[in-house]
């Protein structure tokens, strides 16, 4: 049996490789031996799942095997968003949660996402006793034991369609979304997101992609390109202000303007922090992850908050965040968590964001986007993942170790970051950052400039360094 290891959001597989009912029930098996000393031991487990193929056998699998371990567990009744069961263990001070998902990832993936008891993701310090008791049980032959639901005085359920939707109106002025009149178009990427933001604001919301695919119409449930393209030809023809995009569980936001125009992540994050500093006048100071945009540096210079960077994954984000005085954490990849909701990305909560802000300012989202680059930019990002065998990896990773890249194009590096791999800084705030993936078998190499063919010469530079070219 391969070691079982998690990654920048909790432990993913291939369905029918290594997600399979054995390693899952090894997995919580060593989960439940630790579960006494959890700070809230004695507290029930909440646990959800997505729309992938195997994931209610597998959650149903993960509350047989806590449930059998003298463990309380409340399971949801249907699919439901990984904010969901965040909130839902912030909210009833559970012990912990689960989420059986794999994310974004491709749909031949599967996984499970643990949530430590203020609801944001599981930290190393969290996982990494698991992953050492699962290889304890395995060296002892230590089986996994499951025990019937049904009847269990253990054992109950939660609607995720009812509080947690609540709480995500309590978060903003719904009043004033609906009398704007902004029509939001929601692409759900046949993920868990479905249904919820109709829950809130009815038929100002249009779906598309809400079938119950698990192969998720042939893309992969990320909201980025070329998987949005659809909902890019859906803008264009028009009748709709916004479009939002969650990923497979809902945790991720990404969207396109009036016009079915890309909004980068990155800017996504910058809207909303300026959102929350200039309207809705929130206190705190703010985190991103080491690849996300050098405009949330200078809005933090702006306005006088303080600004810390993490490595990659909200792994790191969310323990940050669950300390005093501390507004908004957010990454490039599409997740913003703020702390007064739950220490966990939000795609529905940032999508109900994006609409209070069009309903606010009156303005599209060509114009609020125009205004950050006038104010903050302009900027472009652009990120390229690399397939390279297990060779290729190593004689890029020794490259990258001997270091020396004192310019990239012509200028000269001002500041070289290796918090999650290498970050290079150019004194133009331009960067380049080369990290190998904490999930897939990928060498990721983003860029920042000033324009698009910028951000290209400095992906080829990146090549250049670790020997491709």
């Amino acid at each position: 049996m391969k070691p079982i290891k998690f990654g920048t959001d909790g432990w993913r597989a291939i369905i029918g490789d290594d997600f399979i009912p054995e390693n899952i029930g090894a997995v919580i098996q060593a989960y439940a031996d630790l579960y006494p000393t959890l700070p809230r031991a004695g507290e029930p487990i909440y646990v959800g799942y997505d729309r992938r193929d195997q994931s209610p056998e597998s959650a149903k699998l993960v509350a047989q095997v806590l449930v059998a371990n003298h463990i309380p567990v409340v399971l949801s009744e249907q699919f439901c968003p990984t904010p969901a069961v965040s909130w839902m263990v912030k909210e009833h001070k559970a012990a912990a949660g689960i989420m059986v998902t794999a994310s974004h990832n491709p749909p031949n993936w599967n996984g499970i996402k643990f949530k430590e008891s203020y609801g944001g993701a599981a930290s190393p310090a969290f996982t990494d006793p698991i992953e050492a008791q699962i290889a304890k049980n395995q060296a002892a032959g230590k089986k996994f034991k499951t025990a019937p639901l049904e009847g269990s005085k253990l054992f109950k359920t939660f609607n995720p369609h009812q509080e947690y939707v609540q709480q995500l109106g309590r978060m903003v002025d719904l009043e004033k979304i609906r009398a704007s009149g902004v029509k939001v178009l929601h692409d759900p990427m046949y993920g868990a997101g479905v249904d919820f933001l109709p829950d809130l604001l009815s038929n100002q919301v249009s779906q598309i992609h809400t079938a119950h695919d698990t192969k998720f119409g042939g893309i992969h449930p990320e909201p980025i390109r070329p998987y949005v393209d659809e909902a890019m030809k859906v803008m264009a023809k028009g009748g709709n202000d916004v479009c939002v995009i969650t990923d497979g569980d809902a945790d991720r936001i990404g969207a396109l303007d009036e016009n079915g125009n890309y909004i980068t992540t990155h800017i996504i994050y910058a809207l909303l922090l300026l959102n929350a500093i200039e309207r809705k006048k929130m206190q705190g100071n703010v985190i991103k992850s080491i690849t996300t945009t050098q405009v949330i540096d200078r809005i933090c210079q702006k306005y006088h908050r303080e600004l810390q960077v993490t490595p990659v994954g909200f792994k790191h984000i969310s323990p940050a965040l669950n300390v005093p005085n501390k507004m908004v954490g957010g990454e490039e990849s599409g997740g913003i968590a703020f702390p007064l909701h739950v220490c966990e990305r939000d795609g529905l909560l940032c999508s109900l964001m994006i609409a209070e802000l069009m309903a606010t300012t009156g303005k599209t989202m060509s114009q609020l986007v125009t205004d950050v680059q006038e104010r903050f930019g302009p900027v472009a990002y652009k990120r390229i993942d690399l397939k390279l065998d297990h060779d290729k990896m190593a004689i890029a990773k020794e490259r990258l170790a001997k270091g020396g890249v004192t310019e990239l194009c012509g200028q000269k590096v001002k500041k070289l970051t290796t918090i999650d791999g290498y970050h290079y800084l150019r004194g133009d705030d331009s960067w380049l950052m080369i990290r190998p993936s904490g999930t897939e078998p990928l060498l990721r190499t983003y860029a920042e400039a000033r324009s698009l063919e910028e951000c290209d010469a400095l992906l080829q530079e990146a090549q250049k360094i670790i020997g491709i070219v």
